[in-house]
C-alpha cells in the first residue's frame, strides 16, 4: 500500500461517507431503466423516458448478458465501487488537496442516485481535470475522454465543455476547442444512431427542456433555493470557493465566477436540481483546488482549513435540492442497499448456512 499520498485515506473517507453518513441508495426506477435490456433484446423498445440516451449501463448489461435484476444492481454498485477507487487514484493530483475534493457535493449525487451514471460522468471528468492540468496535454486522450463522456450523458457533457473552455491557457484554446467540437459531434452521431437502432420512441432530454413548465419550475427552484444549490454542489470544498477572492488574483476569480454562473444556467433548465449541479461544478472544483497547490502558499494552514470544513459538514450537515429540500435520499420506498446485501449474501449461502 502507498501511504506516501492521500489515496488510501482519500478511498477510506470515501467508503465511509457513501455507505455510512450519506447512505447509499439505487434508484426507485431502476426496474424500469432495466427492463430496456430486454425491450432491446426482444426488439420491442417501449421505454419513453430520456434515460435510454445514456446507454452506459444499458450496453454493458447488454455486452454481459444480463438477465437477472439482482446482478444488474451488483454490476452497477461493482462500476461504481471501482469508479471511486479510480477517483481517488487520479485527483492525487492535487496532492494535499485531493482529500477536499472527496468531501464535495459528487459524492453525495453519487451515493443516493445508484442507477444513473453520474459516478461514470465524475470519473471522466476528473480523467479529463487531470490531463488538462499537464502542461502539455495528450489531443487523442483528451478527445477519447470527451467522447465518452458524451457517450455517457450527453446533456452534462455540453455544460462542462463549455467550462473546460474557458478554463483553458489561451495557448490551448483551439487544440482544446477542436478535440471538445470532434467529441460532441462524434458522440452526439452516435447516441443518434443508437436511439434509431433501438427504435427508440420516446423525448429526448432537448425536447423535455421544452416541456410545459419544466424552465419555469427550474428556474424558480435554483432562484428561491440558490444557498442549497450551492452547499449541495460545492459541500466540503465551499470553504476554499469562498477564500478565492483574498488568495488568488482577479484574473483567475472572474474566470471562476463566471463558469460558476454557467453551472448554474445549465442547472437552471433542469429539474434535479443539486444533483445537476454538483456534477458541473466538478470541474471548477478540480480547477480551484490545482489553482491552490500551484499558486498558493497555504499548506502550513491546510490543517485549519480540513478542520473548518469538516465542522461545517457536521454542523450545516447535508442540505440538498430535489423538487424540495432533503436531507436525505429521496430513493428509499423501494429495497434499500442495506437489505439488498444481506438478501443476496443469504441466498448465496443458504446451502452452507443449514
Amino acid at each position: 500500500m502507498n501511504f506516501k499520498n492521500n489515496t488510501v485515506v482519500d478511498f477510506l473517507i470515501a467508503i465511509f461517507l457513501s455507505h455510512i453518513y450519506y447512505r447509499i441508495t439505487f434508484i426507485e426506477n431502476l426496474g424500469g431503466e432495466f427492463s430496456l435490456v430486454n425491450q432491446i433484446k426482444n426488439s420491442n423498445v417501449t421505454s419513453q423516458n430520456f434515460f435510454v440516451e445514456s446507454p452506459t449501463f444499458t450496453l454493458l448489461a447488454l455486452g454481459l448478458g444480463i438477465d437477472n435484476l439482482d446482478i444488474y444492481k451488483l454490476l452497477i454498485y461493482l462500476i461504481t465501487l471501482g469508479s471511486l477507487f479510480l477517483i481517488v487514484l487520479n485527483v492525487q493530483y492535487l496532492e494535499s488537496y485531493s482529500t477536499l475534493f472527496i468531501l464535495s457535493g459528487w459524492l453525495i449525487t453519487s451515493s443516493w442516485f445508484l442507477g444513473y451514471v453520474d459516478i461514470v460522468s465524475v470519473l471522466l471528468m476528473v480523467l479529463i481535470s487531470k490531463n488538462i492540468a499537464q502542461d502539455n496535454i495528450s489531443a487523442s486522450r483528451t478527445g477519447v475522454y470527451f467522447l465518452l463522456l458524451c457517450l455517457n450523458h450527453n446533456a452534462i457533457s455540453i455544460g462542462v465543455s463549455i467550462i473546460y473552455l474557458i478554463f483553458t491557457k489561451k495557448r490551448m484554446i483551439l487544440k482544446v476547442g477542436l478535440v471538445i467540437l470532434a467529441s460532441q459531434l462524434i458522440g452526439n452521431v452516435l447516441i443518434q444512431y443508437y436511439l434509431n437502432k433501438i427504435n427508440f420512441a420516446g423525448r429526448g432530454r432537448l425536447r423535455f427542456i421544452f416541456n410545459d413548465n419544466v424552465i419555469e419550475n427550474a428556474t424558480s427552484f435554483v432562484g428561491s433555493n440558490i444557498l442549497i444549490v450551492l452547499w449541495s454542489g460545492f459541500f466540503g470544498t465551499l470553504v476554499i470557493m469562498v477564500l478565492i477572492s483574498n488568495v488568488l488574483a482577479w484574473s483567475e476569480v472572474k474566470i471562476i465566477i463566471i463558469t460558476l454562473l454557467i453551472a448554474l444556467f445549465f442547472t437552471s433548465i433542469a429539474l434535479d436540481t443539486s444533483r445537476v449541479f454538483s456534477l458541473l461544478v466538478v470541474p471548477i472544483s478540480l480547477h480551484v483546488l490545482n489553482l491552490y497547490k500551484k499558486e498558493v502558499s497555504f499548506k502550513n494552514k491546510l490543517a485549519i482549513t480540513y478542520t473548518i470544513t469538516i465542522s461545517l459538514i457536521i454542523i450545516i450537515g447535508v442540505n440538498y435540492f430535489h423538487g424540495s429540500k432533503i436531507t436525505s435520499s429521496p430513493m428509499n420506498e423501494f429495497e434499500t442497499f442495506y437489505d439488498y446485501v444481506p438478501r443476496i449474501i443469504n441466498s448465496v449461502m443458504s446451502n452452507i448456512w443449514k
